[in-house]
C-alpha cells in the first residue's frame, strides 16, 4: 500500500459520501487562513478508480473535507494531499476515528459512523479499541443508528435531538409506529412517557396472557354491553380487577385462595382482567331464591305499568272531554271552588310536588285548545309554535282579563299538562291525583269506579321496571 505526497487539482477531488460529517460548519475564518497562508497540513484521499475526460485521476477526500472546502472558497486551484490506496473498511475507520477525536459530529453523524463499519464487518470490541470508547458506548450509538429513515424525516429538526432524545427514540426499535409518532411528537417528554406506559402495559398484559395460558385457565370476554360492574357470570360472584401494569400479573392474580376455581374475563378496552369466584351451593340457592322474587316483583311492575298506561289514557280522555264540555257553563261558585283549591295546592303545597315541577308553556297551551280555547297560533303552525307565543298569551290575557273566574281554565290545563301514567304508580303521584280528582268533583265530575281504584293504590306495588 503505497503512500505518496501531491499537489491535486482541487476539482478532481471529491467529497466523501461515507463521511460521518455531514456539514462542514463555518469555513469564513480558515478560508482566510488558507488564503493567507496556504495549506498547512495536507489531505489525505484515496483514488475512487475514476478519471475525468481529460484522463486525470480522480480522488474520494478520507480526512480534510473542511480543509478543502475552505480552499475551494479561498480561490485555490490545487492542494496538497496524502494519496494513500486503502479499502472502504480502513477508508471508514480513518474517518470516524479522525471525526471522535475532534468532538464534533452529532450523535446522529457518530452513529451512522459506527454503523457504516460494522456493515463491513467490523467488531464492535475494535471500533471501541480504535476510537478509544467503550464497548457500551458503541452498543449505544449502533441503537440510535438503526432509527430508520422513515422515522428521521419525520422531524423537521432529527439532527438536533439531544443524545438522550435519541436514546428514547432508539428503544421504540420494536414499535415502528410508536416510533415515529415519538418522533414528530411537539411535546417529546410527554410523548415519550405515554407511549412508554402504553408498551409497559401491552408488555403486562401479554405476559398475563401467557401466565394464564400456561396454567390452563381460559379467559373468556365479556358479554356486549356487559362488565364487571354490572354483570357476573351465574354461579360466581365478583373478585378483583387487576390492572396494576407496576406489579407481577401472576403474584396478584394467586393472592385469593381460591383462584385455581376462578373464572377470568377480559375487559379489553381497558388492558384489566376481572376475576369471579364460585359462590357456594347454599348461598347460591337463597341467590336464586331472591332472584326469583325480584324478578317476580318485575314481572308484577310491568303488568302494572301496562295497566297504568291503559287506564290513564281513557282517564285523561274523560277528563279532557268533561272538561271541554263543562268548564264554560260552570256556576259562578263552582269556579270560585275549583280557582281556590288550584291555587292553594300550587300556592303552598298542599300534598302535592306540583309547585315543584317545571310547566312547559306548549303543554299547557295544548291542554286549553283541547278545553275548548280558541287561540291564534297552534301545534300546527310551526313556525310560530313555541313556549314564547306572544299572539297565544296576548289572547289569553284578554279572555281573563274581561272574564276573571276563566283563569280555572288556565289552572286546569296546567295541572293536565303535567299528568302521565306514571304519577298512577308512585305514592306521590297518586296523591297528587287525589288532590286533582278531589277538585273535579267538586266542580261536578263525575269520577268512575276505575278511577277510584286507581286513586286507592290499584297500580301502586310490583317492580319499577318501565319495559
Amino acid at each position: 500500500m503505497g503512500i505518496t505526497i501531491e499537489n491535486l487539482q482541487v476539482d478532481d477531488l471529491h467529497a466523501n459520501p461515507n463521511n460521518p460529517r455531514k456539514q462542514v460548519g463555518d469555513i469564513d475564518e480558515l478560508a482566510s487562513s488558507i488564503r493567507s497562508q496556504g495549506i498547512k497540513q495536507p489531505l489525505l484521499v484515496t483514488p475512487n478508480g475514476e478519471t475525468d475526460i481529460d484522463g486525470h485521476k480522480q480522488y474520494r477526500v478520507v480526512i480534510g473535507h473542511r480543509r478543502l472546502a475552505a480552499a475551494r472558497q479561498a480561490g485555490l486551484s490545487t492542494v496538497p494531499a496524502i494519496v494513500e490506496e486503502m479499502d472502504a473498511r480502513r477508508e471508514r475507520e480513518i474517518m470516524l476515528v479522525e471525526n471522535t477525536q475532534r468532538s464534533d459530529l452529532t450523535p446522529v453523524e457518530e452513529a451512522d459512523g459506527y454503523q457504516g463499519l460494522l456493515d463491513l464487518g467490523v467488531p464492535v470490541k475494535e471500533m471501541a479499541e480504535k476510537t478509544g470508547r467503550s464497548d457500551r458506548f458503541v452498543r449505544r450509538r449502533l441503537k440510535i443508528a438503526r432509527i430508520p429513515q422513515e422515522t428521521r424525516d419525520m422531524s423537521a429538526d432529527f439532527s438536533q435531538l439531544s443524545l438522550d432524545q435519541l436514546d428514547k427514540l432508539a428503544e421504540f426499535e420494536s414499535d415502528p409506529d410508536m416510533q415515529r409518532e415519538l418522533a414528530r411528537a411537539d411535546d417529546f417528554d410527554w410523548t415519550y412517557q405515554r407511549l412508554s406506559r402504553e408498551r409497559r402495559k401491552t408488555a403486562w398484559h401479554d405476559k398475563a396472557q401467557k401466565a394464564l395460558a400456561k396454567a390452563g385457565i381460559k379467559v373468556e370476554s365479556f358479554p356486549d354491553g356487559k362488565n364487571f360492574w354490572n354483570w357476573h357470570p351465574y354461579g360466581y360472584r365478583a373478585g378483583r380487577m387487576i390492572s396494576d401494569i407496576e406489579t407481577d400479573f401472576w403474584t396478584s392474580f394467586t393472592r385469593e385462595s381460591d383462584w385455581p376455581s376462578a373464572r377470568v374475563y377480559e375487559n379489553s378496552a381497558f388492558d384489566e382482567f376481572c376475576t369471579y369466584l364460585p359462590v357456594p351451593a347454599d348461598e347460591l340457592e337463597k341467590d336464586k331464591a331472591k332472584t326469583d322474587e325480584d324478578n317476580a316483583i318485575k314481572a308484577r311492575g310491568r303488568e302494572l305499568n301496562r295497566q297504568a298506561r291503559e287506564f290513564e289514557a281513557i282517564a285523561k280522555a274523560n277528563r279532557t272531554t268533561w272538561l271541554k264540555h263543562n268548564l264554560r257553563a260552570l256556576t259562578h261558585e263552582h269556579a270560585e271552588t275549583g280557582i281556590c283549591r288550584l291555587a292553594l295546592a300550587d300556592t303552598v303545597g298542599w300534598r302535592s310536588v306540583f309547585p315543584y315541577q317545571s310547566y312547559k308553556g306548549e303543554d299547557v297551551i295544548r291542554e286549553l285548545i283541547a278545553f275548548g280555547w280558541s287561540l291564534p297560533i297552534t301545534e300546527h303552525d310551526d313556525e310560530h309554535w313555541s313556549l314564547e307565543c306572544k299572539e297565544n298569551l296576548d289572547s289569553i290575557r284578554m279572555v281573563l282579563k274581561d272574564r276573571p273566574l276563566r283563569i280555572l281554565d288556565v289552572l286546569a290545563a296546567r295541572w293536565e299538562s303535567n299528568i302521565g301514567w306514571n304519577y298512577w304508580r308512585q305514592r306521590l303521584g297518586v296523591d297528587d291525583m287525589d288532590i286533582w280528582y278531589d277538585v273535579l268533583e267538586r266542580i261536578g265530575y263525575q269520577v268512575s269506579e276505575d278511577e277510584r281504584k286507581a286513586l286507592k293504590g290499584a297500580y301502586l306495588g310490583g317492580g319499577d321496571d318501565e319495559s
